[in-house]
C-alpha cells in the first residue's frame, strides 16, 4: 500500500501540461479552486472519501495550497487511479486509497480516517460520515454526493449537519440522467470491444442514471429493456421507447445486464444463475455490491482481458462480469469520453467544502439537509458564462 502511493514514478506521469490543459476543459473547477488555493485554512482539517482519480487533484490540492490538513480515502477502490493517487500523496494529501483493496484493507482506510476529529468531511457512499457519527466525532458539516450515500446515512443519529447534494438538480438531473451513460458506454466498448447495434440490454432500475443508460444505450442501436419495481417509473420507461419486463424475464433474456440502483443485492446466485448463457454482467450504481461478486468468486474464474472476468457455474454455464462489479464508467485508464462534465460536480465539492470552511453551516443544528440552493445556482451560473 505505502510503496504504491508514495511511487514517485507513478506520480510523474502527471504533469503541469496535463493539469493545465484540465484547467482549460474545466474552468469553473479552476475558478473555485484558485480562490480556495488563496485562502488562509491552516487551522482546518478535511477528511474526503471519493474516487481517487485525475480530476480529484483539482478538487484537494487547492486545500493543500491553502495550508488545510487534506486526508482522502477511496470510496471505491475498484475506481482508484494509483498514479493520481501518487501524486495527490506526494503534493502534501495524506492518501489511504490504491486500487484493489482487499475488503479489510477498505475498512481499515475509513477506520484511519474517522480515527480523529475533523473540521469537514466530503462523503461519496456515506460510510465515513457513519463512521464519523458512531465515533461521536463532532465536525463543522459534512458532505454526501450519493444515492446509496443518502440511504446509508438519512437516518442516523446526526451530531453534526450532513447536506445531501446528490438530489441537487445539478447533480440528480444532469450528471445522474446524462452524464454516467455518457463515460459508461464508450467505456464499455473500449473494454469488451463490442458494439451495441442489435443487442439485447437489460437495464435494471429506472431512476436518473438508469434512465440515461437505457436512453443512450437505444441510440446507440440496442434493443433495451427495463426492470423497474416502481410503477409509475416503469410507465415512464415504457414511454422512452423501452420494453418494461419482470427482473426475472429480463434477466433471462437480455445479453447485457446493467444494474443502476445504488442499491446492494441486486444480482444475487439465484438472479445470476438465470442468466442466459454468457450474459455480460454490468454495474453503474455507486454500490459494488449490487452484483454479487462474493458469491461470483466462489465459482471457476477465469480472467480473460483488463476488466473482464468470466465465472462458470452449472455445467460450464458461464457470465462474464466488467470491472469486478464497480462502476464501469469510472473504470482506471478506459477512456471514457467528456471529461470537461466533471466540471460543475467538482466545483459543487470545492464550493461547498469552502462553505463549510467558512463557517456556513453554523447556524445549522445537526441533522440532514439539502446542499444550498444559493450556492447551486451560483455554479449553474458560473457553467453557463464559462460555455458562452
Amino acid at each position: 500500500m505505502t510503496s504504491r502511493i508514495k511511487d514517485a514514478a507513478l506520480a510523474a506521469q502527471i504533469n503541469d501540461e496535463t493539469l493545465a490543459w484540465r484547467e482549460v476543459i474545466c474552468p469553473v473547477t479552476a475558478k473555485y479552486g484558485n480562490y480556495v488555493a488563496k485562502r488562509d485554512l491552516r487551522d482546518k482539517t478535511i477528511v474526503s472519501f471519493q474516487h481517487v482519480l485525475e480530476d480529484t487533484i483539482p478538487t484537494l490540492l487547492p486545500f493543500v495550497k491553502a495550508g488545510a490538513k487534506v486526508k482522502v480515502g477511496a470510496c471505491n477502490p475498484d475506481s482508484t487511479d494509483d498514479v493520481a493517487a501518487a501524486y495527490l500523496a506526494a503534493n502534501g494529501v495524506e492518501v489511504h486509497a490504491f486500487s484493489g483493496m482487499t475488503p479489510e484493507e477498505y475498512a481499515k482506510s475509513i477506520d484511519i480516517l474517522s480515527s480523529e476529529p475533523a473540521d469537514i468531511v466530503a462523503d461519496m457512499g456515506g460510510e465515513l460520515i457513519e463512521a464519523f457519527v458512531k465515533k461521536g466525532h463532532k465536525v463543522d458539516g459534512a458532505l454526501e454526493a450519493t444515492t446509496t450515500g443518502v440511504h446509508r446515512v438519512e437516518k442516523l443519529d446526526y451530531s453534526f449537519p450532513v447536506f445531501n447534494w446528490n438530489d441537487i438538480a445539478i447533480k440528480d438531473r444532469l450528471h445522474n440522467r446524462h452524464h454516467v451513460a455518457q463515460e459508461m458506454w464508450p467505456v464499455f466498448s473500449n473494454v469488451t470491444g463490442l458494439a451495441l447495434y442489435g443487442r439485447s440490454v437489460l437495464v435494471i432500475g429506472f431512476g436518473p442514471v438508469g434512465r440515461g443508460v437505457a436512453e443512450r444505450a437505444r441510440n446507440l442501436g440496442a434493443v433495451v429493456s427495463v426492470a423497474e419495481r416502481d410503477p409509475v417509473r416503469a410507465l415512464e420507461a415504457q414511454h422512452h421507447g423501452c420494453r418494461v419486463v419482470s427482473l426475472e424475464d429480463g434477466i433471462k433474456e437480455c445479453a447485457i445486464i446493467v444494474t443502476a440502483t445504488g442499491l446492494s443485492g441486486i444480482l444475487g446466485e439465484k438472479q445470476i444463475k438465470q442468466a442466459r448463457r454468457g450474459a455480460i454482467l454490468v454495474n453503474v450504481g455507486h454500490s459494488n455490491t449490487e452484483i454479487d461478486v462474493a458469491w461470483l468468486d466462489t465459482q471457476k474464474r477465469t480472467k480473460m482481458r483488463r476488466y473482464i472476468e468470466k465465472f462458470e457455474f452449472d455445467n460450464s454455464r458461464e457470465v462474464y462480469l466488467l470491472n469486478r462489479g464497480s462502476l464501469l464508467n469510472l473504470a482506471p485508464g478506459m477512456g471514457g469520453s467528456g471529461k470537461d462534465l466533471f466540471d460543475p460536480f467538482s466545483a459543487i465539492l470545492i464550493r461547498g467544502i469552502d462553505w463549510l470552511a467558512s463557517g456556513g453551516a453554523a447556524s445549522f443544528k445537526p441533522g440532514f439537509y439539502d446542499y444550498p440552493a444559493e450556492i447551486e445556482r451560483e455554479i449553474a451560473e458560473a457553467i453557463l458564462h464559462s460555455h458562452s
